[in-house]
């Protein structure tokens, strides 16, 4: 492996990188289920909800929970307990978000059905 290939990885353990990944589109998620959780029952702005990246979000969704189970996956086989106890805990959360993320989409589902 070439040096610029280790500048990526040079502050973290092996394994670390998939886990951080994780932990970023956690926070993007995040934001995203925060600002249509307030479209959805504070304002009621329907159309400003994320509606037209449903598809994206949710592969996102999909790919940062992989990530993060790839990353705990890393982590079992290291004997750092601080390490293994992030890389579950991100991967619970990213798993709590997707399925926070699917029941928000069921009900906007149910409520569009209903009001139109």
């Amino acid at each position: 492996m070439r040096w610029r290939d280790r500048v990526a990885v040079l502050f973290f353990p092996e394994g670390m990188m998939l886990t951080v990944a994780a932990l970023l589109l956690f926070c993007i998620h995040l934001g995203i289920f925060a600002r249509d959780l307030y479209n959805f029952y504070i304002t009621y702005h329907y159309d400003c909800m994320s509606f037209n990246y449903t598809p994206i979000l949710m592969f996102s969704q999909v790919m940062s929970v992989c990530w993060a189970a790839m990353g705990s996956v890393y982590a079992e086989m290291t004997d750092d307990k601080y390490f293994q106890c992030s890389a579950l805990t991100i991967l619970i959360l990213n798993g709590i978000m997707f399925f926070n993320r699917l029941s928000l989409e069921f009900l906007t589902i149910e409520h569009r059905e209903e009001s139109h």
